[in-house]
């Protein structure tokens, strides 16, 4: 029986040792516990933030790159269209140089027609009816002056074109 006895003293004695730290012989007093769990806490905090500021930086200079990509295709887009734009304003004028130039020829035309019809008229001499077309073709040949002038459109003066043609045309006929 005393074997048992000692075992349980020896247990007994054995938790009472650990219960006043003599198990690994190290102690530590609570401000030093205090700091390494502090350090610790801040060790941790430090790594989440440095993962954290990591992450906001990628997305930062994803962010950036986007931007810059963005700003280039703008910059790409406004060069085409400015070089388009700049086709159809060439195409425009050229159109507009066309126009004009049609209509200096028909001036010169009518100019020379005008000429030769005022030429026949006053050497025909002054009968009624040939003063009376040379009236009517000089009306008509101002309304087209008159018209060219002040319409933006040549084709709506196509009409006062036609009446001189058909005038001319008749005093040319005309004996």
């Amino acid at each position: 029986k005393m074997g048992n006895r000692s075992s349980k003293t020896s247990s007994t004695s054995s938790s009472a040792e650990d219960l006043e730290g003599g198990g690994s012989g190290l102690y530590l007093t609570p401000e030093l516990q205090a700091k390494i769990n502090a350090d610790f806490d801040s060790h941790i905090i430090q790594t989440e933030w440095d993962k954290y500021r990591t992450l906001h930086l990628q997305r930062h200079q994803k962010r950036e790159t986007s931007s810059s990509l963005r700003h280039a295709e703008l910059q790409e887009q406004t060069s085409a269209l400015r070089s388009q734009a700049k086709a159809v304003h060439d195409k425009l004028d050229e159109m507009v140089d066309a126009a004009q130039s049609k209509l200096v020829d028909l001036e010169v035309e009518v100019g020379y027609d005008v000429n030769r019809l005022s030429t026949k008229f006053e050497g025909r001499g002054s009968s009624g009816s040939k003063e009376g077309k040379k009236g009517e073709c000089l009306d008509v040949r101002a309304e087209l002056t008159h018209c060219y002038n002040t319409l933006k459109d040549g084709g709506e003066c196509m009409v006062f074109a036609r009446k001189l043609d058909k005038c001319v045309t008749e005093a040319l006929a005309s004996p």
